[in-house]
């Protein structure tokens, strides 16, 4: 309404709203470390203030202590980081055999038999893209090891989540040029494969978890690089 002053922002509001405005991550993961960096400092503040403070001042003190932007930030997006990295490994580690597993089922039923006027390099590009696949699928789980188990020896999560990040994108775009040329000549060598139900709700399905890969990807890298820039940020401050 016009006329009425906005609410006073205290110290926390402003330290958990800049807090907030300096972090790129997984949404869910990021939502939670804000609201548990306020609680923390309300918790500080509520010290102070049973000590003798003033609420203002017990504020002032709690953001104090708690520790500068520049100091806390890099941290927490280093966190949010490595919570991609892992995230999208373990997207890639499920969805690659899911999606070959459930493959036979777009033929099931279908009025012609793929053995079928199936040509040799159909046959070479489907098990390339099987195999590639399930090799894939292993690194990645070996991926989201490291993440869990082998954190500790990893010398720089950040940028282990980068090299995650370029691996699955360098990966995902040739892999998804292989689908898409198999399922070219399916409907070069089958036309009816391309009003066939089961046949375009895998192609859907396969395309909706290609692009999904894809977009972990994207921000895997670029939360890794955000992370970068805020420690040689803090470092020269």
């Amino acid at each position: 309404m016009k006329g009425v002053p906005p609410p006073a922002t205290g110290p926390i509001d402003a330290y958990v709203d800049g807090l907030a405005a300096a972090l790129r991550g997984p949404g869910r993961t990021r939502t939670e470390m804000i609201t548990e960096a306020r609680h923390s400092l309300e918790d500080a503040a509520a010290a102070h203030v049973d000590a003798g403070l003033d609420a203002a001042e017990a504020e002032r003190l709690a953001v104090a202590e708690f520790g500068t932007l520049g100091e806390v930030a890099p941290a927490y997006q280093a966190e949010l980081a490595a919570q991609q990295g892992r995230r999208t490994a373990t997207w890639i580690a499920l969805a690659l055999p899911l999606v070959n597993v459930l493959a036979p089922l777009m033929w099931w039923d279908s009025p012609w038999s793929v053995q079928e006027h199936a040509s040799h390099l159909y046959w070479v590009l489907v098990d390339h893209f099987k195999y590639t696949s399930f090799l894939a699928a292993g690194v990645a789980a070996l991926v989201v090891l490291g993440f869990s188990r082998g954190s500790r020896y990893l010398r720089d999560g950040v940028r282990y989540t980068r090299l995650v990040g370029l691996g699955a994108m360098t990966f995902l775009g040739p892999h998804a040029l292989l689908g898409a040329a198999v399922f070219g000549l399916s409907i070069y060598q089958w036309p009816a494969a391309a009003t066939w139900p089961p046949v375009i709700l895998g192609m859907a399905g396969n395309l909706a978890a290609f692009g999904y890969a894809g977009l972990m990807s994207v921000r895997c890298f670029q939360f890794a690089v955000h992370a970068r820039r805020g420690r040689r940020l803090a470092a020269g401050a």
